[in-house]
């Protein structure tokens, strides 16, 4: 006996459009989430491997910093070449790439999507002080949440080097778990205070120049931005670390209190009084040398992929070689 056909059971009369609907809202919700992943994995990698090359130029800025009579960049690091040989040069290695793969994880990582909630991409592009609050607002984020590595590398290679599992116990058996949080104020100001003018510098002066014609949008001109916009950064970074690494190294009392200064405003007082305007910019070059090259890989390794609309939506010209055309997350 034939079966009777198979009703198709209807839940409206709108069910299939609703349901591509469904299919198209979903489609650009999972590609954005994976543009993000990738973001994410592109910032803290490559600032990781940088580290390797730029951690002699950290461990030389610290120190002149540090030092109320600085000598230059290049006799600093001959003389701690000529104390401590490679292992001077390299001290606190293993903690500066931990630190640059977790803060510039989110650092660069949460600068898109941050964006992206405070921009609507039909908008077009979205306006400077946007991103500026958006880079601010990641650089905040990843002073919070990586404070304690931050600290425990500053010391490291101001003392020549050590064990990091050693310096987290260290600071912990000294200062508490109140005490890894130390600086945490001047430090989310800080990496605000690079972040921001950095991303904004570079996303603004990319677009810019590619719109004019001056260069093609490929990995040549996100270079060329990347350090213009690491320039800005270090500019208006420079009096809050030079702060924030006395801070870091002063001696710590019985109450648990810094020894030399009371506080930021009093480093910062100090400071002008006995070493003048100039002493808030003490190791610029340094401080630059070592940060330029931590800000070129990461913004190139995302143009590759994909600019979100509210930064122009922009393709770097490798993209199509790189990742597959992703048309349903734009």
């Amino acid at each position: 006996m034939a079966m009777p056909p198979r009703r198709r059971v209807s839940f409206g009369p709108h069910d299939e459009h609703d349901t591509e609907e469904s299919k198209q809202e979903v489609l650009p919700r999972q590609g954005a989430q994976q543009s993000y992943a990738r973001g994410f994995m592109a910032s803290s990698l490559a600032p990781a491997l940088a580290a390797i090359f730029t951690n002699p130029v950290e461990v030389g800025k610290v120190r002149q910093q540090l030092d109320k009579q600085p000598a230059s960049l290049v006799a600093t690091l001959r003389h701690v070449w000529q104390s401590h040989g490679l292992a001077g040069l390299q001290a606190g290695l293993q903690i500066s790439v931990l630190r640059e793969a977790s803060k510039s994880f989110f650092r660069i990582g949460c600068f898109t999507p941050i964006l992206d909630q405070l921009h609507d991409a039909a908008q077009g592009p979205a306006p400077l002080y946007k991103r500026m609050a958006a880079g601010m607002s990641s650089g905040a984020i990843a002073a919070l949440v990586c404070n304690p590595i931050e600290l425990v590398k500053t010391r490291q290679q101001a003392a020549g080097g050590g064990a990091v599992l050693d310096g987290f116990r260290q600071l912990h058996a000294a200062e508490g778990l109140v005490g890894m949080w130390r600086g945490t104020a001047v430090s989310m100001c800080r990496s605000a205070m690079v972040t921001g003018p950095h991303l904004t510098t570079y996303t603004a002066l990319k677009e810019a120049v590619a719109a004019r014609g001056w260069l093609p949008d490929a990995p040549p001109l996100h270079m060329l931005a990347s350090l213009a916009g690491a320039f800005a950064g270090v500019c208006c970074n420079q009096p809050l670390d030079v702060v924030r690494n006395r801070l870091y190294n002063q001696p710590i009392g019985p109450d648990g209190q810094g020894t030399l200064y009371a506080g930021a405003v009093d480093c910062a007082k100090q400071l002008l009084c006995s070493e003048g305007p100039l002493g808030l910019y003490r190791g610029f070059s340094s401080h630059y040398l070592r940060v330029g090259p931590h800000y070129v890989p990461p913004p190139c390794s995302l143009a590759l992929d994909h600019s979100p609309p509210s930064l122009g939506g922009q393709r770097g010209a490798l993209c199509k070689v790189v990742y597959r055309d992703r048309t349903t997350a734009e």
